[in-house]
């Protein structure tokens, strides 16, 4: 059976463009307001970074439910839903991080411990919105999985 959405792809891209936009700024927003217990070890903090999103996608996809979806809503468009508007927040975040990092002047932490200049390396304005990129990508696909199976509507 083909499910036929009840709603545009004009609807759907600018609800999961827009929310990953507004995503992103709500999480380049609490990552500089908690930048300084960034690597502080018993900062549970800055763990809120990893949480907003699954909030986030959760209400994104109710409210595309509830406001363009009448009759049928697949496992398969709320995944995309979701997973797109997590994407778009992944790449805005992880450019807004390489930004600070790189041309605005936000340091990296780890200038407080003794390491090497190779462990310095890693901790390069490159390196960390790369790695944030890289998890926040997983993150969100194991959120859309989840987030999908419950945003499912039938007739």
């Amino acid at each position: 059976m083909i499910i036929t959405p009840t709603y545009t792809h004009k609807q759907f891209w600018f609800t999961a463009l827009f929310s990953g936009a507004l995503l992103s700024v709500v999480l380049s927003t609490v990552y500089i307001a908690f930048y300084e217990r960034l690597y502080i070890e018993s900062s549970y903090l800055f763990s809120i970074i990893y949480l907003i999103p699954f909030v986030w996608l959760s209400v994104t996809a109710a409210f595309f439910k509830w406001k363009f979806v009448y009759s049928e809503f697949s496992y398969r468009q709320a995944f995309l839903l979701n997973f797109l508007c997590g994407l778009t927040a992944s790449l805005l975040f992880s450019g807004a991080v390489f930004v600070a990092y790189a041309y605005i002047g936000l340091e990296s932490r780890m200038n407080i411990y003794n390491v090497g200049e190779h462990y310095k390396n890693l901790f390069s304005p490159q390196a960390t919105a790369l790695s944030l990129l890289i998890i926040n990508v997983v993150l969100t696909l194991f959120y859309s999985l989840i987030i999908a199976i419950f945003a499912r509507k039938n007739k």
